[in-house]
C-alpha cells in the first residue's frame, strides 16, 4: 500500500459545527450517514472509531467513485476526518505528526499499489473558538472495473481499521509520545 504523509496549512477544518453528528454520544447517527448505511466495512470503521474506548473521535466523512486514464480506470474512494484526544487532553502538531508517521509505518507494509493511502494534519478550529489539529484519511483504490475498485477499497477500509485499532491501544497504554 502506498502511503503519504503531508501537514496541511491551509484554512483550518471546523471540527465543531451544530451539523457535526456525534457518533460517541449517539451512536444511532450512524444511520444519518448514507456511507455508512451503504458500506458496511465503513460503517464498522466510523462505529470503531468513535467508541467509548477509543482515543479518535470523526468529524466527518465521505466516500466516491471517479474515473481516471490508465488500465485500471475506476477509483473507488473515502475521506475520513478525525480528532485524537488522551482524556481531556488534544494532542498538538507533534503528537499528530507522530500517530501519522506511526499509521504510515503500519499501512505501507500492506502488499499491493492499487490501493493508496493519504494523510493529512490539519490545522482544526473547534467549538468556542480553540485551534488544533485534525487528521484527514484519504483512501483511493483502484480497479478495472468499479466492483474491483470497490472491493479493494473495503480491504483497504479493513486495513485501516486493523492499523488504528493498533495505534489507539497504543495511545491508551502512552507508548504513543503525547506530550
Amino acid at each position: 500500500m502506498r502511503v503519504s504523509v503531508t501537514n496541511d496549512s491551509g484554512q483550518a477544518c471546523s471540527v465543531g459545527g451544530p451539523e457535526r453528528l456525534d457518533l460517541r454520544e449517539k451512536p444511532a447517527g450512524i444511520e444519518h450517514i448514507d456511507a455508512a448505511r451503504r458500506y458496511p466495512t465503513f460503517r464498522g470503521l466510523l462505529l470503531n472509531l468513535n467508541s467509548d474506548e477509543s482515543p479518535f473521535t470523526t468529524f466527518g466523512c465521505k466516500v466516491w467513485i471517479e474515473d481516471v486514464e490508465g488500465d485500471e480506470p475506476s477509483v473507488f474512494a473515502s475521506r475520513i476526518d478525525l480528532v485524537i484526544s488522551q482524556g481531556a487532553e488534544r494532542l498538538g502538531h507533534a503528537q499528530y505528526d507522530e500517530v501519522a508517521t506511526r499509521l504510515a509505518g503500519l499501512l505501507e507494509c500492506e502488499p499491493g499499489d492499487t490501493v493508496r493511502v493519504e494523510l493529512h494534519i490539519s490545522p482544526a478550529q473547534f467549538a468556542g473558538g480553540f485551534q488544533g489539529f485534525c487528521l484527514r484519511l484519504l483512501l483511493f483504490a483502484r480497479g478495472a472495473k468499479q466492483d474491483h475498485a470497490q472491493l479493494r477499497w473495503s480491504l483497504g477500509v479493513a486495513r485501516v481499521q486493523q492499523a488504528l485499532l493498533f495505534l489507539a491501544r497504543a495511545i491508551r497504554q502512552n507508548r504513543v509520545c503525547m506530550d
